[in-house]
């Protein structure tokens, strides 16, 4: 049977799997393509992820309009991992395929949350419209209950509509081509396929475009041009300037949007053209997403001042006692070695390019080469890119520190370092689990970051560490710490004893198994396909569980800066090291790749 087709009743080959052909008409261009989806991607998750945080914290943005915004953000980052990321794995591994049900399930969620963000502009320019045109009233229109009505709204409004219209299209026959001339399962490509009479389904997106595309536009278009008409009616310049600047970010927002989704999806059928329709995509689906964090925060007066506030100026809170509660911290380091700067620099950034080079080695390696398409070496490559990820959380602040010399970070920023650091070392504890149960297999047959961040931190603001760690920071804050304490205990024992306890059982038993093998050269084959796993496991999992496990009274600071190292630096240069040269595997692809270069 083929993979891409069957034979329906009628003997026609009926589509069940699709392939984007995206930018494959870009052979030379894949890697940078990648580079350049991958960095809106991240700066997308980074930039809207920075404005829900800000307007969440500050209290000056406690306001309707920043309320949305809030909401605007959150709907950017689903709505743009609904295609970003099925982009950036067809162009990294080149296969193109998807499944109807897979196409299906991304054309759904894409229209869903398209129509959301229609209605979710449309609330918010009438918020605007009720803050210019009726000052007076808007606290008591737009109160909290209104808003949370509006935006539940905006967000399910075209569930039910668009499930239906997903449903009424996949109930089409797709025959002889199985080609979508796209990025992702949208509509108009995916009609082109279809055999067979699809007046209803184009009728029927035509309707839905109508409802969820021009009647959002034509309600902003209204409350602009009744803001407009109130806003030219103000007597001072300066008055007019200031109205029109609250929405001009909202107005650029809706123009880029709604621009190139109306333009795709209500020009003439005899002017469709597949370059034309992936170019106007890119519009609403990657570029509007990403500009959305920078025009909200660099033409925002209140925005940028919530970001220069909470950037590390102090701030003082006047309480029963008068204590100055603590916004910035400062990495002490290696501050106690201040003739070994420039040393030190050089050797922390020699350990960070050897870890980027050697583990973007072995994910180059393992992908490349046809020989190492295996489970084993799929988990490799994933635990290769975790270590540059969990490693580049606190080397580049360590180099940073040590350069400039400037030890001081912010709370927020110390809670991000915080959040990463504990849930990417979580993720590497369930990676090396999942690794030792593949040789198992092969051979047998965000609590911690929420506790520290509600905690009241005073007095000193001086970190005995060169990263933001739990332990250190529980030594400045003031007040009982007791129960954060328990919790990340309980988080150790679940994140790091009960993973170790989980790779202890596989071991045995795969030692048990090994044993039992007639010959020597068996036994010692067997054993060489584990002893790289096992001796990043003693380094990783022994110095995190001395770390997080050992009794209070035992914490010495020089103890757990060392310990420390051992986990968030020497492993990680270890790890292509031990994985490379002590497998067979590993060293002929390399030689392979090196022969094929020259």
């Amino acid at each position: 049977m083929n993979y891409n087709k069957i034979k329906a009743e009628d003997n026609v080959s009926v589509v069940t799997q699709f392939i984007l052909l995206g930018f494959s008409d870009l052979p030379n261009v894949q890697g940078l393509l990648f580079a350049l989806f991958f960095i809106i991607y991240m700066i997308i998750l980074i930039g809207n992820s920075l404005i829900i945080i800000v307007t969440r914290l500050d209290t000056a943005l406690q306001k309707p309009m920043y309320f949305f915004l809030t909401n605007f953000s959150s709907l950017e980052i689903c709505f743009v991992s609904v295609t970003v990321p099925r982009i950036l794995k067809n162009l990294w591994t080149q296969d193109r395929t998807i499944s109807r049900l897979g196409c299906a399930t991304q054309n759904c969620f894409f229209i869903t949350l398209g129509a959301s963000e229609c209605f979710l502009l449309a609330v918010m320019s009438y918020d605007r419209y009720v803050a210019i045109c009726n000052p007076l009233h808007y606290p008591l229109v737009m109160n909290h209950k209104m808003c949370v009505q509006l935006a539940v709204g905006a967000w399910v409004i075209g569930i039910p509509v668009q499930i239906g219209q997903t449903s009424l299209i996949f109930s089409l026959h797709f025959c002889n081509s199985n080609q979508i001339h796209h990025f992702f399962c949208d509509i108009p490509p995916l009609i082109k396929l279809a055999c067979g009479d699809t007046s209803v389904p184009e009728k029927v997106l035509f309707v839905a475009s109508t409802l969820f595309v021009a009647i959002p536009f034509t309600l902003i278009l209204i409350s602009y041009g009744k803001i407009i008409s109130t806003i030219l009616k103000l007597p001072t310049a300066s008055g007019r300037a200031k109205a029109f600047s609250t929405c001009s970010s909202h107005l650029i927002v809706v123009v880029l949007f709604f621009g190139s989704a109306s333009i795709t999806y209500f020009r003439p059928k005899s002017n469709h053209s597949a370059s034309t329709d992936k170019l106007l995509s890119l519009f609403y689906t990657v570029i509007t997403p990403m500009f959305n964090p920078l025009i909200y925060s660099l033409r925002n007066k209140d925005v940028i001042a919530a970001l220069r506030k909470m950037k590390g100026e102090e701030m003082k809170a006047e309480d029963n006692v008068s204590t100055v509660l603590v916004m910035q911290f400062v990495l002490w380091g290696f501050s106690d070695f201040p003739n070994l700067q420039g040393l030190l620099f050089a050797l922390f950034f020699l350990i960070y390019m050897i870890i980027l080079i050697g583990n973007s080695l072995t994910i180059i390696v393992t992908r490349l080469d046809t020989a190492l398409q295996k489970p084993m070496y799929f988990f490799l490559a994933n635990f290769s890119f975790l270590e540059i990820c969990f490693v580049s959380v606190t080397v580049p602040r360590i180099l940073k520190n040590l350069w400039t010399q400037d030890r001081s970070i912010s709370k927020l920023k110390c809670a991000t370092q915080i959040y990463f650091l504990h849930m990417l070392g979580t993720t590497e504890c369930f990676l090396l689990v999942v690794m030792a149960y593949d040789r198992y297999v092969a051979i047998c047959t965000i609590l911690c970051t929420i506790s520290v961040v509600l905690s009241v931190f005073c007095d000193s603001n001086q970190i005995n560490h060169f990263f933001c760690d739990i332990p250190s920071m529980f030594k400045v804050a003031c007040g009982d710490t007791s129960i954060n304490e328990l919790c990340v205990f309980i988080a150790a024992v679940l994140f790091v004893m009960i993973p170790f306890l989980l790779i202890l059982g596989s071991y045995i038993k795969i030692i048990s198994t090994i044993l039992k093998l007639p010959s020597v050269t068996g036994r010692s084959k067997a054993f060489s396909t584990c002893s790289s796993h096992v001796i990043v496991v003693v380094l990783f999992f022994g110095s995190v569980a001395i770390t997080y496990l050992k009794p209070k009274s035992n914490c010495s600071t020089g103890s757990d800066k060392m310990l420390s190292l051992l986990y968030t630096v020497v492993t990680p240069i270890f790890n292509p090291m031990i994985y490379s040269f002590r497998n067979k595997d590993v060293i002929v692809a390399v030689k392979k790749l090196l022969l094929k270069k020259t």
